[in-house]
């Protein structure tokens, strides 16, 4: 159950979608509020075919072509990040209220951590000034191996993995 705290702060975020679905002209479906509902309540990133299977086991089947289309809504919105981490899919992430924040992935078994590193950041900012940039937005993805995987041969991410 989630707290209410939790819910508190998952209000805004869908009421953001409601009223950017109204600016395009688009109809707050029970689908479209049901997926939004969804996303936000998740901590973590996600792909359309994990997102489709969180709500397969709670609700009615939501087709993965209605569901790629609210993702692409809310995408133009600005309420998700797509991110393309190498695998055949995309994954997402909500990016209300979340402070910037970069990502390491695991090449073998697709875990995707989130860091934020002010050292780096600077750098980026007067790298930019350098070269006569004024920065607006900017990504940063590292790519390795997780030790804990070349290790062990197995890695807890493998079974979270999004991918």
């Amino acid at each position: 159950m989630k707290s209410r705290e939790s819910t508190q702060k998952n209000i805004q975020p869908i009421s953001d979608f409601a009223e950017y679905l109204k600016e395009k002209g688009l109809k707050v479906t029970n689908q479209r509020t049901l997926v939004a509902q969804k996303i936000f309540n998740m901590d973590s990133h996600f792909s359309v075919d994990h997102l489709a299977n969180e709500l397969r086991q709670k609700h009615a089947s939501i087709s993965r072509a209605t569901i790629y289309r609210i993702i692409s809504v809310m995408v133009e919105g600005g309420l998700l990040a797509e991110h393309n981490f190498g695998s055949s899919s995309k994954i997402y992430e909500h990016i209300s209220n979340r402070k910037h924040h970069d990502h390491i992935i695991c090449l073998d078994c697709g875990s995707i951590q989130e860091f934020c590193n002010e050292e780096i950041e600077t750098a980026q900012l007067q790298i930019a000034k350098e070269m006569g940039f004024e920065l607006s937005e900017h990504s940063l993805n590292l790519y390795g191996h997780c030790v804990k995987l070349k290790k062990s041969g197995s890695c807890s991410s493998m079974k979270k993995s999004t991918n």
